[in-house]
């Protein structure tokens, strides 16, 4: 009796809550992941035309939207403020149960697609308080309301010092502001102000739009996008942000964003951004908060429209990168504009196309396995690639005009970088994309690998964390012209040399030789290197691994304290990623890099060109993501040494694989392949 009546109150319970809709979308770091899309809320839609595109995102699974709160669309000329356009799009997500993200846009020219980063002045600083003051009241009263982006994309390259807001806010960041400077050498320096300012500033404005919207609204959740994250990566201090975040987000358009990668690599390029943007957060939840959704015909420096299997890759890989959520732009086409008729998952017919099919079945996988997505978290293999913003600043200081070789130019470092991180992906190795002020340098790093490609400038204040690190057991390895520089542009070599110690050795002389040529580093073992060959005066007690033909020490490694330090110092990386040949450094990482991981590290058995891998470690197991890219079909063979596979997520319901490590990957296809530990 007792459990007929139980069965009863459940089969009730989840009546009301199909009747009711689905549980309310959160991102938290032990939550679904949320995933959505941009509903573009225009002049000359009609309540009738909202409704429908909430509705169509209902009936996709989709749980979250973001909408852009145009002031120019609630703000007439003489100031009146109506707000019933955007009110039936509210009203229609409460109908509907869809969170919505609403991204702050103060008024700005038609034209402007992206929204200005700074005031102009400050009476246009007031006007954006007043514009935040009236949106963020009137909207905050719906429950729909989950929270607000407090800028669109911030990130703009170099600030906008001819505008008396910045130029003001310049000459006082500089009467406040303490040069860095290393006590040891006080030779002349470029102090990097401009960058070091535009890094505040933006932290600066971002922390001031937070702070206007705690007043009226204090305990709602709130977020924003960087983009360009491959270029701009030198002006966001992501550490400096958490604090007044709820959330840390990300733009990531294939036709905007991806200038640096070939199509056929779109994949490694969604990987490295997730990343970046995961590291960033920290200790918060991360989300990708726009991705390409459809066509571009106008707009977008590389025209393309993505493939439905395009879109279910980036899914995955933003899934399987740690991410509590994902949000396409767009639902619906713009109807006036350069970017009319671009962008969207609907047809202009107002039609779901093949892609917003695909995004639907994702949603509905997600939302069904609730117990794998949600306390789900990369599971961490111990390599991190490190960057240094002010390697960017010094590539811009040093670019001149003339042949524009890549190893010279402003995206050499994060170029060399991408180089190891594709790499790695085709080993199935998962690597972290950490600024070197994001890593967390442990007490032991026995297991652990930081690779420094090509970041010309290692700022002093690191040298102590860096012997540290290796001293307690990790391996380093530094590659290109790492550490050519200080924080202040001037040059570590002879005397200066800070790392001489920890790398076991000092700069010779640095080579052009070519923009492609061959590094011997063991008779079978020929990397392809770019531009420059260095040679290296070793410390008496240093293993000199790998000479050139004159005998001079072109690849070293120096035993430190329980670890140790490889020295490279030629341009590897970015020749793998500019001649797309992976395999040779595919070969040198399984050499010199593998054997200092665990033995239990997850990976593929062999490198697989144009395969990507991720794992995300459950509360059951992992799930493994396995993209092939090429024209061919692709074997490949997953080591997990604590677990066996059985189930294919992303494929019909029967797709048991109990027990296989081994899959044939299709082209174009990706696989979500459960596994259960055995342990």
């Amino acid at each position: 009796m007792k459990t007929n009546v139980f069965n009863f109150l459940l089969t009730f319970t989840l009546l009301i809550f199909l009747s009711f809709g689905t549980l309310k979308a959160e991102i938290t770091r032990t939550g679904t992941p949320v995933i959505g899309a941009q509903v573009l809320i225009e002049q000359g839609q009609t309540k009738a035309d909202i409704e429908q595109l909430f509705k169509t995102l209902s009936e996709c699974h989709m749980t979250i939207c973001r909408i852009r709160m145009f002031e120019s669309y609630m703000k007439d000329k003489n100031g009146n403020w109506d707000f019933t356009l955007f009110d039936y799009a509210f009203h229609a997500a409460d109908n509907y149960h869809i969170e919505i993200l609403a991204t702050l846009f103060p008024y700005t020219e038609f034209s402007d697609i992206g929204g200005f980063k700074f005031p102009f002045t400050y009476e246009h600083q007031q006007s954006i308080a007043e514009y935040i003051k009236q949106t963020v009241t009137h909207f905050s009263k719906f429950k729909s309301l989950y929270g607000w982006v407090i800028l669109n994309e911030p990130g703009s390259g170099t600030a906008p010092f001819d505008k008396p807001f910045t130029a003001d806010k310049f000459k006082e960041w500089k009467s406040n502001y303490t040069p860095v400077a290393s006590l040891t050498d006080q030779r002349p320096s470029i102090p990097f102000l401009e960058e070091r300012f535009l890094l505040d500033y933006n932290t600066w404005y971002l922390n001031w739009i937070a702070g206007q919207i705690k007043v009226i609204d204090p305990n709602r959740h709130i977020h924003v996008n960087n983009h360009r994250v491959f270029d701009n990566y030198a002006e966001y201090d992501f550490p400096k942000w958490r604090p007044f975040l709820s959330s840390l987000g990300g733009s990531a358009h294939a036709s905007w964003h991806f200038g640096m990668f070939d199509r056929k690599n779109y994949h490694y390029a969604m990987a490295a951004n997730s990343e970046i943007i995961r590291s960033g957060a920290g200790e918060l939840p991360w989300i990708m908060t726009e991705i390409q959704a459809g066509n571009n015909i106008w707009s977008g420096s590389t025209p393309m429209c993505p493939t439905k299997e395009e879109i279910e890759q980036w899914s995955w890989i933003i899934l399987g990168t740690g991410s509590k959520g994902m949000i396409y732009w767009t639902l619906n086409p713009r109807a006036t504009g350069i970017e009319s008729g671009e962008w969207a998952m609907l047809d202009l017919l107002n039609r779901p196309t093949d892609r917003l099919k695909k995004l639907a079945e994702i949603s509905k996988i997600v939302q069904s396995r609730t117990d794998l997505f949600n306390n789900s978290q990369v599971a961490e293999s111990g390599v991190a690639l490190i960057y240094t913003r002010e390697s960017m600043w010094a590539e811009r200081k040093s670019e001149t005009k003339g042949q524009e070789f890549a190893g010279r130019m402003p995206d050499a470092g994060m170029k060399s970088l991408i180089g190891f991180y594709e790499t790695l992906s085709q080993m199935g190795i998962q690597s972290n994309i950490q600024s070197m002020d994001e890593y967390h340098f442990k007490e032991n790093n026995t297991g652990r690998i930081i690779i420094l490609a090509n970041q010309i400038v290692i700022p002093s204040l690191y040298k102590d964390s860096l012997e540290h690190f290796v001293s307690t057991g990790g391996t380093l390895l530094v590659e290109g012209l790492t550490g050519f520089f200080d924080e202040n542009m001037r040059t570590q070599t002879n005397k200066y040399a800070q790392l001489s110690s920890l790398l076991g050795g000092k700069l010779e002389e640095i080579k052009f030789v070519s923009p492609d040529f061959l590094t011997t580093v063991e008779k079978d073992l020929q990397i392809p290197s770019h531009l420059f060959q260095s040679t290296i005066f070793p410390n008496p007690q240093t293993k000199v691994l790998a000479k050139n033909v004159g005998g001079d020490a072109i690849f070293i490694m120096n035993n430190f304290g329980k670890g140790r330090a490889l020295w490279i110092p030629t341009c590897i990386g970015i020749a793998a990623h500019l001649t797309d040949n992976y395999i040779p450094l595919s070969k040198f990482i399984e050499t010199y890099l593998i054997p200092y991981l665990p033995k239990n590290t997850i990976r593929l058995k062999e490198f697989s060109a144009g395969v990507a891998m991720k794992t995300l470690l459950t509360p059951k197991g992992y799930v493994v993501v396995l993209i092939n890219k090429n024209d061919s079909p692709e074997k490949v063979d997953v080591i997990l040494p604590d677990a066996e596979s059985v189930k294919i997520l992303n494929k019909p319901t029967d797709s048991f694989v109990k027990g296989t490590t081994e899959f044939t990957l299709q082209p174009e296809e990706t696989l979500v392949v459960e596994y259960q530990k055995t342990n």
